[in-house]
């Protein structure tokens, strides 16, 4: 006879943890399912309306909770972020969340979780402590009086019901063996199946992703060459147009006093000195050198030390990542600590850029903490852009002309802008950028 394994005991042991945790969530999918019983009837009056945001984000939560644990106990992989619900929504808004997909998947979600959470918990806890108390308890029968004998399953009063009880602690014990995974499993797999969208709605959501992605990317694309335009407009074409000037000047000069068209062509030289800077510039904010001679967390570490404020760089946990990911992440960078400098009067900026892995992907995290006062918002350009206009460049930056570039930029590669920041700070702002856009 061979004993159990460790690894076995211990793959037991996490099934008997995940049903045990299950059966205590079953409160919370039992609370969110009565009050969606009595806020029934008020929701056909229209009155319960206002309550059904509140109510569904909980039941959202919930269910996303509830899948991340199913996905972490099978190693499963989610290919898709659940929904979010936050903000305020109309009489339309709310129709279609009540009847949409998702909503229909959470609330089946919530029916069988409250029918089928409790039994397996209590299943998975009855028989291992039902094992070790017949197997250990019926051996010690004579201790107890005749009068008061050892009530198991049935009153032991003689080594015959011991050994009988014993034999059933071990059947219990081999039920629990054979039980637990098999159980744990079933949840499980059943809570992916139910929460998971099915394939049509998959591919559905990824085309809309993609889609959302390409519009970014071309609006993102475009914005940079109005920028470089701007650039090269404002800056290297007027001082060429200053060289051509100046070289003009001296040679009419030159026809007349040769001394005298000595100062054009210094002033031409330095114009072609500053046009030829102004091309350096903008072909660096293309694609900064850099990058190819340090990697990110070189160029990261350049652009700290040329930082106002001072900056901590944690690079740590970074892996190197393709040309244009890396980029991106310079160029967020570069505009979230001028954010910071300018508008957040901060004396301390901390940066960490690190890669974080996944069973989907490899994701780059910029995230940038300043200790300043706080009341960033991540605003649309067209608001930030009429506050400027007002006089108030303060108000500007901090509403997120910006951050408005960051989270466009982010999103063109299929990432995120994060921003924590109440009023009073501190401020994080976190981008995230998957390495395999």
């Amino acid at each position: 006879m061979s004993f159990p394994s460790r690894a076995s005991l211990e793959t037991r042991a996490r099934d008997l943890r995940f049903l045990v945790c299950e059966g205590g969530y079953w409160l919370a999918s039992l609370g969110i399912l009565l009050a969606g019983i009595v806020l029934l009837p008020f929701v056909a009056l229209g009155v319960g309306l206002y309550a059904v945001p509140s109510l569904l984000e909980m039941l959202n939560r919930l269910a996303a909770r509830a899948q991340a644990r199913a996905a972490g106990f099978s190693s499963a992989v989610l290919p898709f972020d659940r929904r979010r619900l936050t903000g305020r929504h109309s009489f339309t808004e709310l129709a279609a969340l009540l009847s949409s997909p998702e909503t229909r998947r959470d609330v089946a979600w919530l029916l069988f979780h409250c029918a089928f959470a409790v039994p397996a918990a209590a299943l998975a806890l009855a028989l291992p402590v039902g094992a070790v108390l017949y197997v250990v308890a019926a051996p010690f029968w004579p201790l107890f009086p005749p009068k008061a004998p050892l009530e198991l399953t049935i009153a032991v009063t003689r080594w015959t019901d011991a050994l009988l009880m014993i034999l059933l602690g071990l059947g219990y014990a081999v039920a629990a063996w054979l039980l637990l995974p098999w159980l744990a499993r079933r949840i499980s797999d059943a809570t992916l199946g139910i929460l998971s969208p099915r394939r049509f709605a998959e591919l559905s959501r990824r085309i809309s992703d993609l889609s959302a992605a390409r519009a970014n990317a071309l609006a993102a694309h475009a914005a940079e060459l109005r920028r470089i335009e701007r650039e090269l407009h404002d800056g290297a074409q007027n001082r060429l147009v200053g060289v051509v000037m100046m070289l003009g000047l001296a040679q009419r000069a030159a026809e007349t006093d040769p001394a005298a068209a000595m100062p054009f062509l210094g002033r031409a030289q330095d114009a072609a000195t500053e046009a030829l800077a102004g091309l350096r510039a903008a072909v660096h904010d293309i694609y900064p050198p850099v990058l190819d001679e340090l990697g990110l967390g070189g160029a990261a570490a350049s652009l700290t030390s040329r930082s106002p404020v001072p900056c901590s760089l944690n690079t740590s946990g970074l892996r190197r990542a393709p040309a244009a990911v890396e980029a991106a992440a310079y160029f967020v960078l570069a505009e979230a600590l001028t954010n910071a400098a300018k508008h957040a009067d901060a004396s301390r900026i901390d940066v960490v850029l690190q890669t974080e892995s996944s069973p989907r992907e490899d994701i780059l995290v910029i995230q940038v903490n300043d200790d300043g006062r706080g009341g960033a918002r991540a605003g649309s350009p067209e608001t930030a852009g009429s506050a400027e206009t007002a006089g108030s460049a303060e108000a500007a930056g901090r509403s997120g002309t910006g951050l408005a570039g960051i989270a466009r930029r982010a999103a063109a590669f299929g990432g995120k802008l994060v921003l924590a920041s109440p009023d009073g700070g501190p401020t994080v702002v976190r981008v995230e950028l998957p390495c395999a856009f």
